[in-house]
C-alpha cells in the first residue's frame, strides 16, 4: 500500500457571533500529497471496452506523472492495447498483418495514453474532478499503417470518449470516491471554494458553512449605544427557522426558543436609517430594506411592517448584518458573523 500523508490546517478568524466577539474557525485547508494522489491512481484495476464486431480491448497501467502548478492540473498516463476488426481482409494481409495471438480477421493495436485532471467545485459542495485526454501516442499496430489508419479512424473518437468521460477508465469516479472519504467532515461545515497546486501537492480549502450568502440586510451595532434597542433572535425547533423581533417576549409561534441577542437597531426613524421590512410565509422570515419585498409576494410571502430601523450604508461605529440563505431549509438567517456562525 502506498503511503501518503494528509494533514489539515485550520485558518481562525476573530469574528463577533451573536455579539459575543468569540473566536471562530472560518475555514479549512486539507493537504493532498503526490504520494496520496499516486496509490490512488495507481491502484485503479484495468477497465475493458468494447465496441461488439468493431473493436475490443483494455485501458491499464494507470500512473500519476506529476502534478503542473502553472497549468493546474494532474497529468495520468495509462496504456490502451486491443483489437480491431480490419475492414479488408485477404491471405497475404491476414498473413502480414495478424499476430500469431489475434482472431483471424483482427488487427491489434496500443496507445500510451496521458490526461489531464482539474478539480474544481461541486454541486454538493465538495471537489469533483474532471478528465480530458492531453496527448495520445501509438506504440504499436500490427499490419499496413494505411489500413490500420482508415479502420481507427472510423472507431478512434469513440474509444477516446470512453476514456475521457469516466465510462471506460473509471478514473474520475475513483478519484471523487476516494477524496471525498478524506473530506467528509468539512461537507458537514463548508463548501470546497478554492485550489492550490504545487509538484508535491494539491491544497483544497473550504468555506466552514453551507449557508449561502445573500449580501448585507443594513448595517447595525454589534453593542448598545444611546437610541438603541437590542435585536433578539429566536430560532423554531419544528423546522430550524429563525425570527427577529425588538420584543425580548414576542416570538411569532410557539415553542421558539430564544437565542439571545443579534444586535442593536433602533426602534424609530432617525437621519439616514430606513426600515427593515418583514415578510413571512408561515415558516420562513425575509428582512429587507426594500419596501417591494424583493418580489416576495409572488413567491407566497406577506407583508408583515417594519422590525426596526438600519441604516443602508456603513455609518462610523456600525458593523454589517449578514444574509444568508440555507437551501436545505428554504429559510433565511441573520448575523453579524461573517461565516453565518458556520450553522449547519
Amino acid at each position: 500500500m502506498a503511503t501518503w500523508r494528509r494533514w489539515i490546517a485550520l485558518g481562525v478568524l476573530a469574528g463577533a457571533a451573536m455579539g459575543t466577539g468569540r473566536s471562530a474557525i472560518a475555514s479549512a485547508d486539507v493537504r493532498l500529497d503526490r504520494d496520496f494522489l499516486s496509490g490512488i491512481i495507481e491502484k485503479l484495476p484495468p477497465v475493458a471496452f468494447e465496441k461488439p464486431g468493431q473493436y475490443r480491448g483494455m485501458v491499464h497501467n494507470f500512473e500519476l506523472v506529476g502534478i503542473d502548478p502553472r497549468s493546474r492540473v494532474i497529468l495520468v498516463a495509462c496504456q490502451i492495447d486491443g483489437e480491431f476488426r480490419a475492414p479488408v481482409n485477404g491471405p497475404i494481409t491476414d498473413r502480414v498483418a495478424r499476430s500469431p495471438e489475434t482472431p483471424e480477421g483482427w488487427r491489434r493495436f496500443g496507445f500510451s495514453v496521458r490526461a489531464r485532471v482539474n478539480v474544481e467545485p461541486g454541486r454538493e459542495g465538495g471537489p469533483r474532478f474532471r478528465i480530458a485526454i492531453d496527448e495520445v501516442k501509438r506504440r504499436g499496430l500490427d499490419g499496413a499503417s494505411g489500413l490500420v489508419a482508415r479502420a481507427l479512424g472510423r472507431f478512434f473518437d469513440d474509444l477516446v470518449t470512453q476514456f475521457a468521460n469516466g465510462r471506460a477508465s473509471q478514473l474520475g469516479q475513483r478519484l471523487n470516491l476516494e477524496i471525498a472519504r478524506r473530506i467528509a467532515i468539512f461537507r458537514e461545515y463548508g463548501v470546497f471554494c478554492g485550489i492550490e497546486y504545487s509538484q508535491a501537492e494539491l491544497l483544497l480549502h473550504f468555506d466552514l458553512t453551507r449557508l449561502r450568502r445573500e449580501g448585507i440586510a443594513g448595517f447595525v451595532f454589534s453593542e448598545t449605544k444611546p437610541g438603541t434597542v437590542p435585536l433578539y433572535r429566536w430560532r423554531h425547533p419544528a423546522d430550524g427557522s429563525f425570527y427577529y423581533t425588538i420584543r425580548w417576549n414576542a416570538p411569532d409561534r410557539p415553542h421558539a426558543v430564544a437565542q439571545g441577542i443579534a444586535c442593536f437597531v433602533l426602534d424609530h426613524r432617525v437621519p439616514e436609517a430606513v426600515p427593515l421590512f418583514r415578510w413571512s410565509n408561515g415558516q420562513d422570515h425575509l428582512y429587507t430594506t426594500q419596501i417591494d419585498g424583493e418580489n416576495a409576494p409572488q413567491l407566497g410571502y406577506r407583508f408583515q411592517g417594519a422590525a426596526c430601523y438600519v441604516f443602508a450604508a456603513p455609518l462610523p461605529g456600525t458593523v454589517p448584518l449578514y444574509r444568508f440563505f440555507d437551501p436545505r431549509r428554504r429559510s433565511h438567517f441573520y448575523t453579524l458573523h461573517p461565516h453565518a456562525e458556520f450553522l449547519k
